[in-house]
C-alpha cells in the first residue's frame, strides 16, 4: 500500500530529489515555513517526492522526482494542490529544454509555458519557466456535471397503449 506524507524531507527524500534533478539541496532546511513536501512511500520504498518553495509569499516553485509513478495518484496530487494553492496564487516550475517527458506532464498537469530563462537552474543551466494557477489545475478543477442533453427524449415510465 502506498503512503503519502507532508513531513518535512529527511535524507532518502533528499538524496532522491538530488540524484533526479542534479540540483544540490544538501544545505536546504526543509523544515522551514517556506517549504511544502510531500513524499510517497511503498513500505520502506521510497517512490517520489515534490516540494514546493515559496521563494514570494504568492507563488510557489514546483519540483517533483519520481521513481515509482504509481505514487502520482489523483487524490494524492489533488491533496498536494489543495494545500499549496491554500496559499499560492500561482506555482512556478523551471524545466530543462530537452526534458520533453517533463514538459509533456506538465501541460497535462495545467501548467503553461509562459517563457524560456538562460542559466536559471543553479545559474548553470538554461529552462523553461512555466506557470499554474488554481484555475489552470487540472486536481483542482471541478469535474462538469453529466450532460442530460443525450437523455432528452427517454421516457421514465413506460407508456400505455
Amino acid at each position: 500500500m502506498i503512503r503519502h506524507s507532508f513531513a518535512p524531507f529527511g535524507r532518502p527524500e533528499i538524496t532522491l530529489l538530488q540524484d533526479l534533478t542534479r540540483i544540490d539541496y544538501s544545505s536546504t532546511d526543509f523544515s522551514q515555513p517556506s517549504w511544502l513536501c510531500a513524499s510517497a512511500y511503498e513500505d520502506d520504498h521510497l517512490l517520489g517526492v515534490c516540494c514546493f518553495e515559496f521563494k514570494m509569499w504568492f507563488d510557489a516553485y514546483f519540483t517533483i522526482a519520481i521513481h515509482d509513478p504509481r505514487c502520482i495518484t489523483r487524490r494524492a496530487m489533488r491533496a498536494v494542490f489543495t494545500a499549496v494553492f491554500s496559499t499560492a496564487v500561482r506555482v512556478t516550475a523551471d524545466i530543462e529544454p530537452w526534458n520533453e517527458r517533463a514538459l509533456r506532464q506538465a501541460r497535462l498537469m495545467g501548467f503553461e509555458i509562459e517563457g524560456f530563462r538562460v542559466k536559471s537552474i543553479e545559474g548553470r543551466r538554461d529552462a523553461y519557466t512555466l506557470g499554474m494557477t488554481k484555475d489552470t489545475c487540472r486536481y483542482l478543477r471541478a469535474r462538469p456535471e453529466p450532460s442530460l442533453s443525450r437523455m432528452e427524449g427517454i421516457r421514465a415510465e413506460p407508456q400505455s397503449t
